[in-house]
């Protein structure tokens, strides 16, 4: 789920990007050719979104690394995993309109898709706390944003929960800090 969280995190950034500090490089791919998908892209930008976005990334690069450490899976279960698909269940359907292909259009995306993520971290560590998949629906509802209610029902003294949830408030705070930026941009045009 992590490095499908971060594949995801750097799309939103760069299509945000090509709308607007790299609008000029959409003229030198024909359609349906691919971007360069190297991170230092977006790490050479000013914008304030894109930075945040790349803290994003970088948290969950972190807990990710983390979590292969401490369980021990190796880079090769990754990869085997990744090829079947395994956390595409956290990737949200895209709108294909292109009225809606603007700067503005990928950040509220990716500030919504943060915000997801942090709802499924906090499920993924009632799983994990509870030993179970299918969460009662009353517990669900207390999942949706890290709150002390939620924290209280999970695990902290198991290393992947603690991890989690400190990841769930981490990107909380990252995609707060995204929805500020966003509102005050649109305060000052």
């Amino acid at each position: 789920m992590l490095c499908v969280t971060y594949r995801e995190l750097f799309v939103y950034g760069l299509n945000a990007a090509l709308c607007e500090e790299l609008k000029d490089i959409r003229h030198v791919f024909e359609e349906g050719e691919e971007y360069p998908a190297d991170i230092s892209i977006l790490e050479a930008l000013d914008d304030v979104n894109i930075k945040t976005l790349l803290a994003l990334m970088y948290v969950v690069e972190n807990a990710g690394d983390t979590l292969l450490n401490i369980n021990n899976i190796s880079k090769e279960k990754l990869d085997a995993a990744l090829a079947h698909g395994i956390g595409d269940e956290c990737i949200p359907e895209t709108n294909e309109n292109e009225d809606l292909v603007s700067y503005q259009y990928w950040m509220n995306d990716a500030m919504g898709y943060a915000h997801l993520t942090v709802y499924n971290l906090l499920q993924q560590c009632y799983r994990l706390s509870q030993g179970i998949l299918n969460i009662p629906e009353d517990m669900d509802e207390l999942l949706c944003f890290p709150t002390n209610e939620a924290m209280d029902i999970l695990d902290k003294d198991d290393q992947n929960v603690e991890l989690l949830t400190t990841l769930s408030l981490t990107m909380s705070g990252h995609a707060h800090d995204l929805c500020d930026s966003l509102l005050n941009q649109r305060q000052s045009e």
